[in-house]
């Protein structure tokens, strides 16, 4: 019997507090005949979490656990399910989101992504790690993959966030080539996240090899900013600028040159 155990707390060291309650998510499982998961919610704020609800995603299906009417501040609550086993040997991702209402009627939510491990899965040859930057209203993470092994892996990318941050696209196919490193760029839409706030971000990278299922996780956070503070759009766009203006300009010169020369 394998046992693997994963925790996500909000507020990293270093960043801004925000305001409201804070759940911290914890999530343990076993695998025998099927998967028993544990998901721990642990209050770390000053004011009660309300009306928690949560979502369990795992292998294809959705289980949505009994809503809780609050969370006070310092307790936890915990919720215990059995998910059917995994189809074969190797590590497959669960994700969490919870969703609860603040004291000042705001909506708050969280992620966490957990991996279930059967008995013996195999290493992955395949590492990930995750670049991110502050994101206003759009911006962005980069994945990269990198493969240890001798045979090419070919294999899906999914990023997780919060339901208050959105991704384009959900998913994409990726391939790393043998002894190859590959970064993976994706666009990050602000669906709700507040100036100040500090986000979970976990990047999958899924693949099978030799009958066995292999997940390789990275985690990251993302730093939300008001738009006016992330002026790179603007610089973008005025180098844009720039370079058309300056084709124009060539071509506009081209054409007076041939007129003058008939």
């Amino acid at each position: 019997m394998r046992r693997a155990v994963i925790a996500l707390l909000l507020g990293a060291a270093g960043a801004a507090p925000t305001a409201g309650a804070a759940l911290r998510l914890e999530a343990e499982s076993r695998v025998s005949d099927g998967v028993t998961l544990r998901l721990r919610a642990t209050n770390t704020a000053a004011e009660p979490a309300e009306d928690v609800v949560s979502e369990v995603v795992y292998h294809h299906r959705t289980v949505v656990p009994e809503r809780v009417a609050a969370i006070d501040p310092g307790a936890a609550h915990e919720w215990a399910m059995t998910l059917p086993a995994p189809p074969g040997p190797g590590t497959f991702p669960v994700t969490v989101r919870v969703r609860w209402a603040a004291r000042d009627g705001e909506m708050r939510s969280e992620v966490l992504v957990h991996l279930v491990r059967t008995p013996g899965a195999p290493p992955s040859d395949v590492h990930a790690t995750l670049e991110t930057e502050p994101v206003s209203r759009l911006g962005r993470v980069v994945v990269t993959l990198e493969n240890a092994g001798s045979e090419r892996v070919a294999g899906r990318l999914v990023v997780a966030l919060p339901p208050d941050l959105r991704t384009d696209p959900e998913s994409r196919a990726a391939e790393v080539a043998p002894s190859g490193r590959v970064a993976l760029p994706v666009a990050v839409q602000n669906a709700g996240a507040r100036p100040g706030d500090v986000r979970p971000v976990f990047a999958l990278f899924e693949y099978d090899r030799d009958g066995a299922h292999h997940t390789v996780l990275a985690t990251g956070t993302l730093r939300v900013v008001a738009r006016g503070t992330d002026r790179r759009p603007l610089l973008v766009g005025l180098g844009a600028l720039a370079v058309a203006l300056s084709i124009l300009a060539v071509a506009l010169r081209s054409a007076r040159a041939r007129r003058l020369a008939t």
